[in-house]
């Protein structure tokens, strides 16, 4: 799977802002769940590999 780290985007609508700003929230959201998950101790036996 490939990252995008940064997009540009010239006189974006709208619509296009707020799906990228949909888009970052969710992603805020799955990242506090690990988190919390983590921090909780439901991983067991698991190897990080990449930050």
């Amino acid at each position: 799977m490939v990252q995008v780290e940064y997009i540009t985007i010239k006189n974006a609508s709208r619509k296009v802002l707020d799906k990228m700003r949909t888009i970052g929230e969710d992603k805020a959201q799955r990242l506090q769940t690990i988190q919390e998950r983590w921090d909780a101790g439901d991983y067991k036996d698991v190897e990080v590999v990449q930050l």
